[in-house]
């Protein structure tokens, strides 16, 4: 087929190759411009004369008309005779151009028609193509899909049915070879089973030994054939046969024998009865020895440490005993209470001692005789009994999850049981103390459980707590007569309060819950449980002192600096004293637990091993806080709540004092007595002055001071009271020195008066208080003042043995800028002699003595 793209370029037609170009060039109508200008340039050549070798004149010589006359006709007739000749052969031309065109139009009719028929050929060769292209998929998939075997041989191709036969061969060949392995391995099976029905043990024991290196050469060789899960399963029924038929035999000796009662004299050697035990126990070692020889094929390459089972030859010893504990604990009998896990935990410790005679002597001989001397017959023995305890924990945890109480007595029951076994030196064969935790993983292992477990636990003794703190009697100091301080293992003079002694209790029971437990499920009760607890309680306190000093000591609106019903007087220091006590005893406490072996080695593990994630926080703060146990944090907490309760204590006795002592700070101490009732003893301090009474304003003050000084002496340890006391002491002593000695007038006789009042009277209450000892300590500043105020105008005309110091005089040394103060000075052996001492110096004994009138300075 010719493109229309080709038609402009060639025609080849008889051999002469014509350009389509010329041939439109040709048929075109002649130019009248170009004739002419040929025209021109033929006449201008034609009619140039002819130029000449020897002319040196550069310009042509124009022609004459005699020249032109002659040359024009010969030039006519030369162009007629050449027009005559381009007419004949425009004549040619013509005729060979319509020859040409017509030849042209025929070769194109011609390839047309060539290329229709080619077109016409390609699209049924096409057509043909695909008809055999899918003639010949539509076999193969008839050969690989079966079809043809409706259709006959004649289904696919020569190739395909060859194809499809080969390949059927193959099939055929592999079933063969399939049908042989098995046949041979069920024939050896069927051997093995034969000689056992014929008591030939020996066949039976070699035929599943051929069995076996039957299958692993199968294995080895022709792992093509994937028939291992098979065959295994075939050498696994004939040693289950074979298992089960000696531990029949076995199980049928012991019986002979009384089992399963124990066994407690050892077996006769002489008798028929042991010889069968002792031969069936033997063929159950040799068939545990084969399958240790012998192992089967594993039918994944994946390879898994499994711990090592229990041998064989003791299964038919448990199975009697099984039974009985299902009959017992199965069943609906008065044994299987749910409520009462120690019965099947008991059951099977009980087994453990009656047969463990038995096992260590009779079976433990056996063992060592028949090369299993690495088994130790009472641990197989023990871990053969343990499923079903297993089983009848998973059983019952569901339930048992809706019975906190139940459920804390099952786990510590289970605890027991572990510590029992481990007591006994149990641990199963293959694994190591880490790998082995005991029956109680079951449920401690399991983080559902486990939390669970725990919630309803920090629950109870959530509960526990709330009642401790909210009974009546709660912050009430236990008795003398009921508190055992030899009891704890710190020796404390602190007596606590009924609540703080029930939080103890409380988180000892804590204590004791994860005492037994593995170390990394007893830190969640430790930090989750233990530790909340006891800084709940010192919350408690807390917000007790808060409540406290917010309402006594607060700013508040309409009740500045006034105190209510619950906070002032003896009550509201019953108030600081019970909680201020609760928080010095568990101060002590947290001590006492701190330094624990139990607590010790649990902050050696936090602060080494670490803890689970959930922790890191709470362990961390510990931890940070620490100063080598686990209770620090908290002891240090107590011991601050204790410092605040005794600072608030001594504000609290300070401003309930000195609020009664207002009448007493409102009088007049510038009075003067007559001069026959002045005293004339040869020492200024008269404490002991018969002239002189307790003032009346100092009665109910007295009387206050000195009941709350009981209640201290009564609920703190004497060395606690005394530094009260002093405290106190030191705060009365500075607020009568500050409003009440040197900012009122004073004459001789108040200040006697007032020596007389704080001696007899402040000092008498903490006597009467029964403090201990050092009862004038703290009182110094005052009584110094009082002294210094009190000496007298003149000197005693009473001889003395000792200087007496007057006012002037002790006034002219202490106003005397030369003459410097402390010990060994003229100033100090002067205080020291008057019974100031150091306590007051130069100007503070200037201060004081202003205050009398007759101080000139």
């Amino acid at each position: 087929m010719v493109s229309a793209t080709t038609l402009d370029d060639t025609i080849i037609s008889g051999g002469v190759t014509t350009s389509i170009t010329a041939l439109q060039a040709l048929l075109a109508p002649p130019s009248t411009a170009s004739s002419q200008l040929a025209a021109s340039k033929f006449l201008s050549t034609a009619l140039s004369p002819p130029s000449t070798s020897t002319s040196t004149s550069t310009s042509s010589t124009p022609l004459t008309p005699s020249h032109l006359a002659a040359t024009l006709p010969l030039l006519l007739k030369q162009q007629q005779h050449q027009a005559q000749t381009l007419e004949r052969q425009f004549e040619l031309s013509t005729s060979r151009t319509s020859q040409l065109v017509l030849q042209a139009k025929d070769t194109l009719a011609h390839l047309a028609q060539r290329t229709k028929e080619s077109k016409t050929n390609h699209e049924a060769l096409h057509d043909a193509l695909i008809d055999h292209r899918e003639a010949l998929v539509s076999s193969v998939s008839a050969s690989t899909t079966g079809t043809h075997e409706d259709q006959g041989d004649q289904g696919g191709t020569l190739r395909e049915r060859l194809m499809a036969y080969s390949k059927r061969r193959e099939q055929l060949k592999c079933v063969l070879q399939y049908f042989t392995v098995l046949a041979k391995a069920e024939e050896l099976g069927l051997i093995s089973l034969r000689a056992l029905q014929d008591e030939s043990l020996p066949g039976a024991l070699s035929g599943y030994v051929q069995l076996v290196e039957y299958i692993r050469n199968i294995h080895d060789n022709a792992p093509a054939l994937n028939l291992m899960t098979h065959l295994v399963g075939m050498a696994s029924s004939v040693w289950s046969q074979l298992l089960k038929a000696l531990s029949a035999r076995l199980l049928q000796r012991l019986e002979a024998l009384g089992w399963p009662q124990p066994i407690k004299e050892p077996l006769d050697d002489y008798d028929q009865a042991t010889a069968d035990f002792r031969a069936s126990f033997t063929d159950l070692l040799i068939l545990e020895n084969i399958q240790t020889k012998h192992p089967l094929p594993s039918s994944s390459n994946s390879v898994t440490t499994q711990p090592a089972r229990p041998l064989l030859a003791l299964a038919p010893l448990v199975h009697p005993l099984l039974l009985r504990f299902r009959w017992h604990f199965d069943g609906d009998r008065n044994t299987n209470r749910i409520d009462k896990p120690e019965y099947p935990l008991s059951h099977v410790l009980n087994l453990l001692s009656a047969h463990d005679e038995f096992l260590s002597t009779e079976v433990q001989t056996l063992l060592d005789e028949n090369g299993f001397e690495h088994v130790d017959a009472i641990i197989d023995f023990t871990t053969l009994l343990l499923p079903p305890l297993a089983a009848r924990i998973n059983h019952h945890m569901p339930q048992l999850l809706d019975m906190p109480p139940i459920l804390a007595h099952t786990i510590f029951q289970i605890l027991e049981f572990d510590a029992v076994l481990r007591s006994r030196n149990y641990l199963p064969r293959g694994q190591t103390s880490e790998d082995w935790k005991g029956l109680s993983e079951l449920i401690l292992g399991r983080k559902e459980w486990f939390d669970h477990w725990l919630s309803s636990e920090k629950t109870f003794f959530d509960e526990r707590y709330y009642l401790a703190i909210s009974s009546p009697d709660a912050w009430q100091v236990v008795p003398q007569d009921e508190y055992d301080p030899d009891s704890t293992d710190a020796q404390s003079e602190t007596r606590p309060t009924v609540s703080a002694l029930k939080v103890a209790d409380l988180a000892h029971a804590i204590t004791d819950r994860y005492r037994p437990l593995p170390i990394q499920h007893g830190l969640s009760f430790l930090f989750k449980v233990h530790l909340p607890l006891i800084a709940t309680y010192a919350e408690r306190i807390t917000s007790s002192f808060d409540a406290f000093e917010s309402l006594s000591f607060g700013l508040l609106p309409g009740a500045l600096g006034t105190t209510t019903a619950a906070t002032a007087g003896v009550g509201g220091l019953s108030r600081i004293v019970r909680s201020g006590i609760s928080a010095r005893w568990m101060g002590e406490k947290c001590l006492e637990w701190g330094e624990d072996a139990f607590f010790l080695e649990l902050y050696e593990n936090v602060k080494t091993q670490g803890v689970p994630y959930a922790l890191e926080l709470v362990a961390k703060d510990v931890l940070e806080r620490s100063e080598g146990t686990l209770f620090d944090r908290e002891r240090r907490t107590f011991e601050a709540l204790a410092d605040r309760a005794e600072d608030l204590i001594v504000k609290h006795v300070a401003r309930e004092v000195l609020g009664e002592l207002k009448a007493y700070l409102a009088k007049r101490w510038d009075y003067e007595r007559p001069s026959s009732s002045l005293s004339t003893s040869t020492t200024i301090t008269q404490e002991h002055d018969p002239d002189l009474s307790l003032s009346q304003e100092l009665i109910a003050p007295l009387s206050l001071f000195t009941t709350m000084l009981k209640q201290l002496v009564s609920a703190y340890p004497p060395s606690t009271t005394t530094t009260l006391y002093r405290r106190i002491s030191v705060s009365l002593s500075t607020s009568l020195y500050d409003r009440l000695l040197v900012n009122r007038a004073w004459s001789e006789a108040g200040a006697l008066q007032l020596v007389h009042d704080v001696h007899n009277g402040f000092l008498q209450a903490g006597r009467e208080a029964a403090i201990q000892r050092g009862v004038g300590k703290g009182w110094e500043l005052l009584q110094g003042g009082a002294r210094i105020m009190a000496l007298p105008a003149a000197t005693s005309t009473v001889g003395t043995t000792t200087p007496e110091y007057t006012f002037s005089k002790v006034m002219q040394i202490a106003f005397d800028d030369s003459e410097p103060e402390g010990e060994g000075t003229k100033f100090g052996i002067m205080m020291d002699q008057i019974g100031v001492g150091e306590v007051l110096g130069k100007p503070e004994v200037r201060q004081v003595m202003r205050r009398r009138p007759e101080c000139w300075k």
